[in-house]
């Protein structure tokens, strides 16, 4: 449980907003991009707020609570206040803890698993938090932060943003050079505007990974081989 250490550039991004309270980081693998979002959802949960933290990735939750845990906050606060999901099964408990059993089990009478990850249960979830939105009965978060957003389709995204209490904060952390799955493609400038992102990235400069000496063998394999989206 040592603390985290972290840079100015890191501390800065972990520990302040947006005046929008929108936030999207890239950089390469190593740059602590997974270490500001935990710790910026730990210094949320210090302040008393409702915090989701989301992947796609469902082993690195138990990452991202680890990193958490070594920040401002204490255990219980974590516990009590930052709910770790992958984005599924955030979608699962949510129709499951609202009276939506029967429409999320008729989703998967559909004979294609993939439609229903990627377009049928999103489009689910948009429904019920639009319908519900004069009632407030679903759950809503004080923050909504995102990691690995490259493994993210745009719509998930936007099923999120109807989960933010008005004021919230939503951060995203994204490296398209780890486009595992092939849909960082469709995080294009159009679509980052309509996600509700304005100005530039926000940007981690070092990668804490990758020894010194060999920065230059990696530097020249890029402007060789990388095409421009590959290369960071």
């Amino acid at each position: 449980r040592i603390p985290l250490e972290l840079d100015a550039r890191q501390r800065e991004r972990a520990t302040t907003r947006t005046d929008t309270g929108y936030r999207r980081i890239k950089r390469p693998a190593g740059s602590g991009k997974s270490v500001v979002l935990a710790a910026r959802a730990a210094s949320l949960a210090a302040e008393g707020k409702h915090t989701l933290v989301v992947t796609f990735n469902i082993t690195l939750l138990n990452y991202l609570r680890d990193l958490a845990a070594r920040h401002d906050a204490s255990r219980s606060v974590i516990r009590r206040k930052i709910d770790f999901l992958n984005f599924h099964y955030w979608c699962k408990r949510v129709c499951l803890t609202t009276g939506h059993r029967e429409e999320y089990k008729r989703l998967w009478a559909s004979p294609s698993r993939r439609y229903v990850l990627s377009e049928g249960l999103p489009s689910l979830m948009q429904r019920l938090y639009r319908e519900d939105a004069q009632h407030g009965t679903m759950p809503r978060y004080d923050a909504i932060l995102v990691d690995e957003g490259q493994d993210f389709r745009p719509s998930w995204w936007q099923t999120l943003r109807l989960a933010l209490k008005e004021g919230g904060e939503m951060v995203l952390v994204a490296d398209k050079t780890q486009n595992i799955y092939g849909t960082a493609a469709a995080w294009t400038e159009d679509t980052m505007t309509n996600a509700g992102f304005r100005g530039p990235w926000a940007e981690l400069k070092i990668s804490y990974r990758l020894p010194p000496a060999v920065v230059p063998l990696v530097s020249r394999f890029a402007e060789q081989f990388l095409t421009d989206q590959e290369i960071d």
